[in-house]
């Protein structure tokens, strides 16, 4: 007898195989444009920004071969001017000038390729972090309209490098607690975190995150395949990390050289000084109070700028959730609730512990987290069973539209179109959104389950809201040119100027 689930061959397929469908095909596009908005217009500043006087530099010097001994720091890496990092991140800068030359394209290419991947591994996280599809979605459109995840993928700095190999990561340890491919999931989360680690101290953070996940399922494991597989991931941590010097012992250095640097690299990181125009308080980053402006040139075109800034509304409902959530964790003893709050606490708290020079841009690896973080929040509030698409989706082109008109597509309104033209379209998509989200909330209140569908149509009109905020700081991650009062509406705060 046929299942009353099943479908027959000539009816409609079951709506919960459309939903995923559709959920899929969503993410997919979520995706591409993320891919879109960090390729565009790579080469709209031609010379070095900020750091990458040091990244593409040295991964010029690498390619060349120039890295070998010289001077009475025998030691250090030839011609490169920054010895503080490990090599993986340089590496993959020279690859992208090794296949598409020593300009911006060949620069920024592998970063650009490294933050798309980073937004497509964000709904699977979020998955294995227990959010249902509709949210693992949510979670995806978040991160992807993020504006530092942005920034940092557009640029040819490490932190995007630090942020893929730290997801990755912690998405194989938290396979690894369940697949029946233990062993697999275990190497691929050693190799992924000595990807992190060779590419930025700061990617051990996310190898003691994953450590934590393996001993938290412990009893699940067994204590024989945990030692292992801890003995296996710090091994592989070391194997990747020690492989990233490939071309500095090619070049002529010696263990003991490899040794002197290593010590360098620790004096360095552990005392760092530097502008302070820059520098920011760890606890400052979460609620955005000191981004950092990258370039910002006044011409007759406009002002143009790059900006590290993370996206306000997501941040800030992030520092909410992650009290709300991890304060209830606690008191049910919850760990599918408490997980998502331990990740981002593991990541982001030890900066707290640090007496160095730091800066906001250090919080890339920590946003992914921060946007599964606010969606499991939102699903909580509106209902993790699924709601009716149509409140859903048009609560969210509301709330894009609405905060596009009130924070900027005024930029790309005024910004780009002029006073008066900028002015009728701010208007217009006003009014758009607050059409589109009356028209969910009339969608919500026909149907059965009102309460849910309302709370799913406001969730999701925050998600569009937060997509809006980021449409309207695009000119300033993309380098376009906009009119000052622009730059002006945008900077709320005495310390974004």
């Amino acid at each position: 007898m046929q299942s009353a689930a099943a479908p027959t061959r000539d009816g409609p397929a079951p709506a919960w195989p459309r939903r995923r469908r559709l959920i899929v095909a969503l993410v997919l596009l979520t995706i591409a444009l993320s891919a879109a908005v960090r390729f565009a217009a790579l080469d709209a500043f031609p010379g070095h920004v900020f750091d990458e006087h040091y990244y593409a530099h040295d991964a010029a010097a690498l390619l060349r071969g120039d890295l070998g001994p010289r001077g009475a720091e025998s030691w250090r890496p030839g011609a490169a001017r920054s010895a503080a990092h490990p090599e993986l991140g340089t590496l993959a800068i020279a690859a992208g000038i090794a296949l598409l030359g020593d300009g911006p394209w060949g620069w920024r290419t592998p970063a650009a390729l490294a933050g798309t991947l980073l937004i497509a591994l964000v709904y699977p996280l979020a998955r294995r972090l227990f959010l249902p599809p509709v949210w693992a979605l949510a979670a995806t459109v978040l991160a992807a309209s993020d504006t530092m995840l942005i920034i940092e993928a557009r640029l040819a700095v490490l932190d995007t490098f630090v942020a893929l190999g730290s997801a990755a990561c912690i998405y194989c340890a938290l396979r690894a607690t369940s697949a029946p491919h233990f062993a697999r999931w275990a190497v691929l989360c050693g190799l992924a975190g000595g990807a992190a680690v060779a590419s930025k101290w700061s990617g051990a953070l996310a190898v003691v995150a994953a450590l934590v996940i393996l001993a938290l399922y412990a009893r699940r494991l067994g204590r024989r395949r945990l030692l292992a597989a801890v003995a296996a991931i710090l091994a592989l941590n070391l194997g990747v990390y020690v492989a990233s010097y490939a071309g500095y012992f090619l070049s002529g250095h010696s263990l003991g050289d490899w040794l002197h640097l290593q010590r360098s690299m620790l004096g360095f990181n552990w005392g760092l000084r530097g502008s302070a125009s820059f520098a920011s308080r760890p606890l400052t980053w979460l609620f955005d109070v000191h981004p950092i402006w990258y370039k910002f040139v006044e011409g007759p075109g406009g002002s143009t700028g790059l900006i590290a800034i993370g996206n306000p509304l997501l941040w800030w409902a992030a520092a909410l959730a992650f009290v709300i959530l991890g304060v209830q964790a606690l008191v049910r003893r919850d760990l599918h609730l408490g997980l998502t709050p331990l990740l981002v606490a593991l990541l982001y708290l030890p900066w707290l512990l640090t007496s160095r020079q730091a800066y906001i841009y250090y919080m890339t690896p920590v946003v992914p987290f921060l946007a599964i973080l606010v969606a499991g929040a939102l699903s909580r509030v509106a209902g993790r069973r699924a709601a009716p698409c149509a409140p859903q989706a048009l609560g969210f082109g509301g709330g894009a539209l609405v905060a596009a008109a009130a924070f900027g597509v005024a930029g790309l309104g005024e910004g780009l179109l002029g006073d008066a033209r900028g002015a009728l379209w701010r208007g217009a998509a006003a009014a758009a959104g607050v059409v589109l989200a009356t028209a969910a909330v009339i969608a919500a209140l026909r149907g059965r389950a009102r309460r849910r569908a309302v709370a799913a149509a406001l969730a999701w009109a925050y998600v569009g809201a937060t997509a809006g905020l980021a449409l309207a700081w695009l000119p300033f991650l993309l380098g376009y040119p906009v009119v000052f009062e622009y730059y002006q509406r945008l900077t709320w705060f005495l310390t974004w100027k």
